[in-house]
């Protein structure tokens, strides 16, 4: 009797490794058509992309030469930085001009021909805008200093704390309002000695906060929304869209739980100045402006809202509002560019994305952000040989991928930069990030002539990263194991039904594998099995995941994997099961593949170091029944 006890848990055990470790499962609802639906979104930083006119900075044109480069990527959008008229203080999220493009990046007629380009290769254009505030140098500004007409109550002004005494006594030193701090440093708070009143800015004193509950700012923002959509502009990234609105009160924010005193932004419970019911409403309002523009304009495609806000997931959601009022169609889901580089690795990714799926709206579309201009590159925080990994992972997740340029070739911080070099003087917000912006924002490495085939100039305005001659796209293209290749044929892989259509399921095996199902019914399916580990695994699928065959063929395996495409792998112990190398990946499928190499088995993938998944998910769950 105890036998057969025994062997009735043994088998509970085999088939509940599959239920056990299925942490996330995402049903696909209807296919979504729009243009953007299951797009790529690939941000150019300007600066940096590439020079055409020798000055050492990337412009409009220089976009408009390397459209080709993403053509052959698969690449579909392309998101462009700031490059609106600006002083620079803030690299370009200081608006002086709304409606003109500065110099630096080029001209009206640069745009023009970049949009009509794009147009030919069926491309499209979202750009940034910045709502929150304006350069202290817009013209806007000045007049409100001066309290021209409308433009009186465009910014945040108030009084002093001691306002009777200043207006008495000129020896008298203002005192802000109340405690509200800026994520530059200091108070966000700043004295006007010309209009004797403070002004508020969330980010430095040099970028003053437009007051959004003035209906004429409203009405401005609207109108250069549509300036630019006129322009060929299919969308925009509407920055810091958690700032947008501050409490009226003007209260006083509470400390942080066990502080007495604050001078740190994050010492204080932002709960005035940040992520104010009202922003919910406003973001309603520019979509059912951009709708109805497409209507009016009677456009062939849907205009593009896209958001960035480092706000909860709950408040995200309602980003994207309902099915009678719509909001942002990609409020930017940028936890997986914060998450930290630990153990949990894989418990970190799999909480993200059943975070961000739960709560998910009927309908809507999911989307993934891992690196931006703002925080550190993938190889630089979690090593070179991790980018395949976090590219499989997020271009085989449903929804929208977000790639930073560079990305494709795994490009690096470039961490040699010599403090003179710096140009960053905001540091990234002090509190927010400790380290100068300027290290993930070096020039694109395109080839491996004198800077990166960046530009001409003998001085780009950030140096290039010294690995350019070995990192770059030419000699990427030239080995098909590279990241570039790799990326490509991830990209390739997304035109597919069963990834655009298809339902997801993962599974967090240990802290080291971590495996993504895109399934379809009537296609084929794939399977990303990663080892975040420091030692080869041996994955028995047919224990992890149900109703899978008991032979899967590779379709990209990582350059360390020892997996080429078209390899054959068991799903079961017997026969030649997946030996998966520490920090690599493999993309299989149950679609015949033509193999590449000769040997269906991968090499050098038996150390004895490995060690069996589904010894010890059986071993474990017998031990508990027993």
């Amino acid at each position: 009797m105890k036998t057969y006890s025994v062997c009735c848990l043994l088998m509970i055990a085999y088939y509940t490794c599959a239920i056990v470790n299925a942490n996330v499962y995402f049903k696909a609802t209807k296919p979504n058509n729009e243009w953007w639906s299951s797009t790529i979104f690939y941000q150019v930083y300007p600066r940096s992309f590439k020079d055409s006119n020798k000055d050492g900075i990337g412009d409009l044109k220089g976009i408009t030469q390397k459209l080709d480069h993403f053509v052959d990527l698969g690449i579909e959008t392309l998101w462009v930085g700031p490059f609106f008229k600006s002083p620079m203080d803030d690299m370009g999220y200081d608006v002086e001009d709304f409606y003109m493009i500065d110099p630096m990046f080029g001209t009206m007629s640069d745009l023009e021909e970049l949009v009509f380009e794009m147009n030919k290769r069926n491309l499209k254009l979202v750009i940034d805008l910045i709502p929150n505030h304006s350069s202290y140098k817009c013209e806007w500004f000045e007049k409100s200093i001066k309290q021209e007409g409308k433009y009186k109550d465009y910014y945040m002004w108030h009084n002093a704390s001691n306002q009777g005494e200043v207006l008495s006594n000129s020896s008298v030193t203002p005192i802000p309002p109340n405690n509200w701090l800026s994520l530059f440093v200091g108070s966000a708070w700043t004295w006007n000695e010309q209009r004797k009143q403070f002004y508020y800015h969330q980010f430095s004193k040099e970028q003053p906060d437009f007051d959004m509950r003035n209906p004429d700012v409203k009405q401005q923002i609207l109108e250069i929304m549509e300036f630019w959509m006129d322009r060929g502009v299919n969308g925009f990234r509407f920055d810091a869209l958690k700032y947008l609105y501050e409490n009226v009160s003007l209260l006083d924010e509470p400390f942080m739980p066990g502080m007495s005193n604050a001078s740190e932004y994050v010492e204080i419970n932002h709960i005035y100045t940040s992520d104010q019911p009202e922003i919910i409403d406003t973001v309603l309002e520019w979509r059912a402006f951009m709708d109805d523009y497409t209507k009016r304009k009677n456009k062939s495609i849907s205009s593009l809202m896209s958001s960035e806000s480092y706000s909860p997931v709950n408040v995200l959601m309602q980003y994207y509002g309902n099915f009678t009022n719509p909001g942002a169609q990609i409020p930017f889901n940028l936890a997986l560019v914060r998450f930290p580089k630990d153990d949990h690795i894989v418990e970190s990714i799999d909480t993200i994305i059943k975070n961000w799926l739960a709560d998910l709206p009927e309908n809507a579309v999911a989307n993934w952000v891992i690196e931006n201009h703002d925080n550190l590159r993938t190889s630089s925080k979690f090593g070179a040989l991790t980018v395949p990994m976090f590219t499989a992972l997020k271009l085989a997740l449903p929804g929208v991928d977000v790639t930073y340029y560079g990305s494709e070739i795994g490009m690096e911080d470039n961490m040699y930069l010599r403090p003179e070099q710096i140009t960053d003087d905001n540091l990234a917000g002090g509190p927010r990030i400790s380290r100068p912006r300027d290290y993930q924002r070096c020039p694109m490495q395109w080839d491996d002539s004198i800077n990166a085939g960046f530009t001409e100039e003998k001085k780009s305005w950030l140096p290039v990263n010294p690995n350019y001659y070995k990192m770059n796209v030419e000699t990427q293209k030239k080995i098909p194991t590279s990241n570039y290749n790799f990326y490509k044929k991830m990209s390739q892989l997304r035109k597919t039904n069963t990834l655009k259509n298809g339902d997801l399921q993962t599974y967090n095996i240990t802290q080291s594998i971590y495996i993504l199902k895109r399934s379809l019914l009537k296609h084929e399916s794939y399977i990303v099995v990663t080892n975040f580990g420091s030692e080869t695994e041996t994955v028995i699928l047919s224990n992890i995941i149900r109703d899978i065959k008991d032979e899967l063929f590779v379709y990209l395996g990582s350059e360390n994997s020892a997996y080429s495409t078209g390899s054959k792998v068991s799903t079961v112990s017997t026969g030649y099961p997946l030996q998966l190398r520490p920090q690599s990946v493999v993309v299989l499928t149950d679609k015949y593949i033509e193999p590449e190499l000769q040997s269906n088995k991968a090499s050098g993938c038996t150390e004895s170091s490995s060690k069996s998944i589904s010894f010890i998910c059986v071993f474990v769950l017998s031990r508990w029944f027993l």
